[in-house]
């Protein structure tokens, strides 16, 4: 057989094989997250938020920030043993915003939210 022939029948069926992948995962809720950013991210979405009084009024804002955030792990405490302190920041609409969360084992708090000067 020669090499034609071989690169056609491994063409087609790598093609059906993308088509039925494509098939079964459509709908699904499959994500690869294995960067630490992205995981910390994904594990703070999963769970229930608390706000404390000063900052409850921008809970749409935070919840923006919390999503599509990064997360400075230099100024985050990650090595605590109840719940993890981080700080993340996002820009939004030309301004930048910065969360202190602490990520316990079934929520959440939100301790601290402030705009940063942008430079």
């Amino acid at each position: 057989m020669n090499f034609y022939k071989r690169l056609m029948f491994f063409s087609s069926g790598f093609i059906l094989g993308l088509i039925l992948l494509s098939f079964f995962l459509t709908g699904k809720r499959t994500s690869c997250s294995y960067f630490p950013n992205d995981r910390v991210i994904k594990n703070i979405n999963s769970k229930s938020i608390y706000y404390i009084k000063e900052v409850e009024k921008d809970s749409v804002l935070i919840k923006r920030v919390l999503i599509n955030g990064k997360v400075d792990f230099s100024k985050s405490k990650t090595k605590l043993d109840s719940c993890k302190a981080y700080y993340i920041e996002n820009k939004i609409e030309e301004k930048k915003y910065m969360v202190l969360i602490n990520n316990c084992d079934s929520f959440i708090s939100v301790e601290n939210f402030k705009e940063i000067e942008l430079n």
